[in-house]
């Protein structure tokens, strides 16, 4: 019995998950691996919304790359490949990438902007670096909705894209989806480039509701004139 085998009849995934992180068996194994993980890391960021909602795009991929490293990736914000590239992701010795383009929501088409930037500048497109992200931050309320006139534009300009298809994503249901095309640097016969589109909710509520007792009355006049200005806003 192999040790994969082994490990497998063990049940310890954590320890074979490493692996497919550093030495993968092959490229399906990799990125397969780092969607799973992006889709905890981007859980564990949702968590902690009320942390985010405020922060630039910057800092957000910088929290990202932390944590992927943490999971013994070899990941880089701003690495220089044809441009700086948000998120690389590689397994040792850059056998395998990944490559990410993350924008906060601003409009369908500032999120089409950094579609056309990872797929002119950053995208290799070659086997074993034919696969990427695009991160959604939106930090504000109805994320799914914001999300989903992401892909309405994507649909509706679909024939800007050589051989373009979509495909529903079953793990991040309505905030993430799939599509493959063929790369214009690297044109028909290779496999397309396969990018996974994905919307993060970076908005927290704040419900807030501080007994004026509690109050310091140096600070009593801001939740003053915050109360007011949020009835003017209503």
């Amino acid at each position: 019995m192999s040790l994969e085998a082994l490990l497998e009849l063990m049940g310890d995934e954590d320890f074979l998950a490493i692996g497919e992180r550093k030495n993968p068996k092959s490229y399906e194994v990799f990125v397969n691996r780092v969607n799973k993980d992006l889709d905890l890391i981007i859980g564990a960021t949702e968590a902690d919304a009320k942390d985010f909602q405020f922060v630039t795009e910057d800092f957000l991929n910088r929290e990202i790359v932390r944590m992927l490293r943490m999971k013994c990736y070899i990941a880089v914000h701003d690495k220089d490949e044809g441009g700086h590239v948000d998120i690389h992701i590689s397994c040792q010795n850059e056998k395998y990438t990944w490559a990410g383009e993350a924008k906060i929501y601003d409009g369908p088409d500032y999120i089409y902007k950094g579609l056309v930037q990872l797929t002119t500048r950053y995208a290799r497109g070659t086997p074993g670096h034919n696969s990427g992200g695009i991160l959604v931050y939106i930090q504000k309320s109805r994320c799914g909705e914001f999300f989903a006139k992401w892909r309405k534009e994507l649909e509706e300009r679909k024939d800007e894209w050589e051989d373009i298809l979509f495909e529903d994503c079953p793990t991040r249901s309505e905030l993430a989806f799939y599509t493959e095309f063929v790369l214009p640097r690297i044109g028909k016969g290779p496999p397309k480039y396969r990018i996974r589109h994905i919307g993060v909710s970076a908005f927290r509520e704040a419900n807030c509701r501080i007994p004026d007792d509690c109050i310091d009355k140096n600070r009593y006049p801001l939740f003053m004139a915050r109360s007011v200005l949020r009835e003017l806003i209503e």
